[in-house]
């Protein structure tokens, strides 16, 4: 028997039931789409400087290394 090969069986019981199958529509309106963009979980900022639980140290260095880099490039400016 293949694949594309039904039993009489299974297809009687098969045609027993009947299923409304609703309209989905593939498209979201706008307003779903911008009512997914505001209701959507905020990213950590900690997640996109790759900061772990246990990397204490960049969590402590990278506020500093911060400051530096605003305060001195005005420096290369003058």
């Amino acid at each position: 028997m293949s694949r594309n090969e039904i039993p009489k069986e299974l297809q009687k019981r098969l045609e027993e039931f009947h299923v409304k199958v609703p309209d989905i529509p593939f498209k979201k309106s706008k307003v779903d789409r911008i009512a997914n963009w505001i209701y959507a979980p905020a990213k950590s900022p900690i997640d996109l400087l790759n900061i772990k639980g246990n990397s204490i140290t960049r969590l402590v260095l990278y506020p500093f290394i911060l400051l530096l880099v605003v305060f001195i490039t005005p420096i290369f400016f003058i």
